[in-house]
């Protein structure tokens, strides 16, 4: 799995998208930056240092009306929906974790690394890829390839839980229902059911 990592700044009006591969654009339109960022490198993990900020710059870009949205509903807009000024191209953005740009079947995830290095300050884009490739080794040794860094928690899910037939409340027989239905107390604070007391 490669790793490129990506670094954002402002300049004038414009934002600076650096890869770590060497390539930049510099641009104030957010169809060139999504471009540059949905180039296609085939099972590569896209990282950067501090999500929020990297994504700010992409932000402003947007317009008030767009980033009010994203912060609503974590997209810019539904497949199909013609009425968003981005159309085709869909956002979708969780502080922190995830920013997502997808378009004509492309789609680049972009993940920060500060999460899992904590006591590190910031370091340049070279250092942040090299972080990403040292995590991808760390987490090979534990025998976990995941295809996303959004979270320890997301990367422990898609490598290991997804993996478990672990049974659902829905496949518990109604006979063991019905006896820890039994045993339970039946004190005033345990509720059943929303809005009835047992």
């Amino acid at each position: 799995m490669r790793i490129i990592a990506y670094q954002t700044s402002t300049q004038d009006s414009k934002v600076l998208l650096q890869e770590s591969t060497g390539e930049y654009i510099l641009s104030n339109e957010i169809e060139g930056l999504f471009g540059f960022l949905l180039e296609p490198y085939d099972s590569a993990i896209r990282v950067c240092w501090d999500l929020d900020a990297t994504v700010s710059a992409f932000l402003k870009l947007l317009g008030v009306s767009i980033c009010r949205n994203i912060r609503e509903t974590k997209r810019c807009h539904k497949k199909g929906d013609r009425s968003c000024p981005l159309h085709p191209v869909e956002v979708f953005y969780i502080p922190d974790k995830v920013f997502s740009v997808s378009r004509f079947g492309l789609r680049a995830n972009l993940y920060g690394l500060e999460q899992y290095f904590p006591e590190l300050n910031e370091p340049d884009v070279k250092e942040v890829q090299l972080l990403g490739m040292e995590l991808l080794a760390e987490l090979k040794k534990m025998g976990l390839n995941p295809t996303k860094f959004t979270s320890p928690v997301a990367i422990y899910e898609e490598c290991v839980l997804k993996n478990l037939d672990l049974p659902l409340a829905k496949d518990m027989p109604v006979e063991a229902c019905e006896f820890a239905w039994r045993c339970s107390g039946k004190l005033w604070i345990e509720s059943h059911q929303i809005g009835f007391w047992g």
